[in-house]
């Protein structure tokens, strides 16, 4: 077996998200979610909590998905 280079990249982002990103993926839909709520407290309507809530799951599966697929990514590709 050949080996590795001793010029490898840190690729300090990829790191950064495999670590910090489960926290990041919860978080920022929480943000969202109350941000729809205080905007539906300000505006007097339930769409803006509706919308809010909405976009915040979906914000949560989106960020979810893409931790995840930067932790395969890391695990398959990246030397350890």
């Amino acid at each position: 077996m050949e080996p590795l280079p001793l010029n490898i990249p840190p690729y300090p982002m990829l790191r950064w998200i495999t670590h910090w990103g489960g926290w990041l993926a919860g978080a920022v839909p929480v943000v969202v979610v109350l941000a729809g709520l205080a905007m539906g407290a300000m505006a007097g309507s339930l769409a803006w909590v509706a919308g809010g809530t909405a976009t915040g799951a979906l914000a949560f599966v989106v960020l979810r998905a893409l931790v995840e697929l930067v932790r395969l990514i890391c695990d398959m590709l990246l030397p350890k």
